[in-house]
């Protein structure tokens, strides 16, 4: 890895909160006044705080309030995904598609789809590295086609998942790839 993606992907992984789902804001336990602490003859040390004992935790919380969705926004590459090197794609893979499908597959069903547990094999397989990450990926589900009775039986047998996937999975994914039309069949192998 190259030390300027090194950096660049810390600085994603920091601010969109993809490798555990938290954003850094910082919430102080107290404010300066109220670190004041005492000696031993039991005056202020100082009021500002920066002198007194911090206890056994001298690092601030940190409190997640704003999601991968929120921070990075669902919008394309600004270069066209057709016209992207092999490196440019990995990197905008793992900096803004991961963590944004991360965060709508675990809203949708955080047991099924364990955020901590959502990773680029999720989608591609453990043969993805193996294969170029081609997609559609045969350790997908495969799909019968569209409007056949097999494909109104999954319907009917995996209606949640269905809607899910037609009405968040493949827009959102169309949109962060700046591909038109983009439809299960980019991911999922056909049966």
């Amino acid at each position: 890895m190259r030390r300027s993606h090194g950096w660049f992907l810390l600085a994603v992984l920091a601010s969109s909160g993809a490798c555990g789902g938290r954003e850094s804001t910082t919430d102080h336990a107290s404010t300066g006044s109220d670190l004041a602490s005492s000696n031993s003859g039991g005056e202020a040390t100082s009021d500002d705080g920066w002198e007194d004992d911090w206890g056994e935790d001298p690092e601030p919380r940190v409190v997640s309030h704003m999601g991968a969705i929120e921070r990075l926004g669902i919008s394309g590459p600004e270069t066209p995904w057709s016209e992207m090197s092999g490196e440019a794609r990995e990197w905008y893979m793992v900096g803004k598609v991961l963590p944004i499908m991360k965060e709508l597959f675990a809203r949708q069903d955080g047991e099924r789809w364990d955020p901590s547990a959502f990773e680029c094999a999720t989608c591609h397989g453990a043969q993805g590295p193996d294969n170029g990450y081609t997609m559609p990926s045969t350790s997908l589900y495969r799909l019968p086609a569209p409007d056949t009775p097999a494909w109104q039986n999954m319907e009917r047998v995996f209606p949640e998942v269905v809607r899910f996937m037609r009405e968040t999975v493949t827009p959102t994914m169309g949109t962060l790839l700046g591909v038109d039309d983009y439809t299960c069949g980019h991911c999922h192998p056909s049966a």
